[in-house]
């Protein structure tokens, strides 16, 4: 274990945990890993605490710090990287995406996923590096592994709705019509969302792709854009 988290790792444990501010618990959160029980907002502080605490980390450490909480054994360790990521854009930009399509392969539930592509990457992030990030996204999507399919759509959850070029757009779609047979909920939920965040910039567009494939779409997904493009609300 890396000394820098092991560091974090005794703050999480010590932290008086958070089971009466949120309803979260393991078995809603996707994930059967160890779980210490705090908040959100008490797990970004200890990582805030720490960025605050390191401003001059190397790229070096930086990347070893995120490889070794991504083998942690707690949901919590999982999760921490998503302050890193953020906190340390500089460094994110020159991730190798084939480190962070490693990291993505070992996490598990939703919300280990989506605390990693979740609002971390965004439209400049991608379209700075197009070709690499279209190859990652679309090896993704086709991944047996459904978080790895999860990843590939909530990646773009954010990009989608921070940007107009259709570059955003055609891959979205591309790859909620190659999973769009898929009804695990973490995969069906995924591309709700993906549509929804995609109504910002491309309305007509996507108006016309849940028109064009309503009967093939999952219900949940055709339900919930469709009362979005209606009144701008889930």
């Amino acid at each position: 274990m890396n000394s820098q988290h092991l560091a974090i790792l005794r703050q999480i444990q010590a932290a008086e945990p958070g089971r009466g501010q949120t309803s979260q618990r393991p078995e809603h959160l996707g994930t059967s890993r160890r779980w210490y029980g705090l908040t959100n907002a008490q797990r970004r502080r200890i990582l805030l605490d720490f960025c605050a605490a390191t401003k001059d980390l190397s790229f070096e450490d930086w990347l070893a710090l995120l490889d070794s909480l991504y083998h942690g054994d707690s949901y919590e360790e999982r999760c921490a990287p998503q302050t890193l990521l953020l906190k340390y854009p500089r460094y994110r930009r020159q991730l190798p995406l084939a480190r962070l399509e490693a990291w993505l392969g070992g996490l598990n539930g939703w919300a280990e996923v989506d605390s990693t592509c979740q609002t971390v990457f965004s439209a400049a992030d991608l379209l700075a590096d197009w070709a690499d990030w279209n190859a990652l996204l679309t090896a993704l999507a086709q991944d047996s592994n459904l978080n790895k399919q999860r990843a590939a759509l909530v990646l773009l959850t954010a990009p989608i709705s921070q940007s107009p070029d259709e570059r955003l757009l055609t891959l979205s779609l591309r790859l909620i019509s190659q999973l769009k047979g898929e009804r695990d909920k973490r995969v069906s939920k995924a591309i709700s969302w993906l549509l929804r965040k995609g109504i910002k910039q491309h309305r007509a567009a996507i108006a016309a792709y849940v028109e064009d494939n309503a009967s093939s779409l999952p219900a949940i997904a055709r339900r919930e854009t469709l009362k979005k493009l209606e009144t701008g609300k889930k």
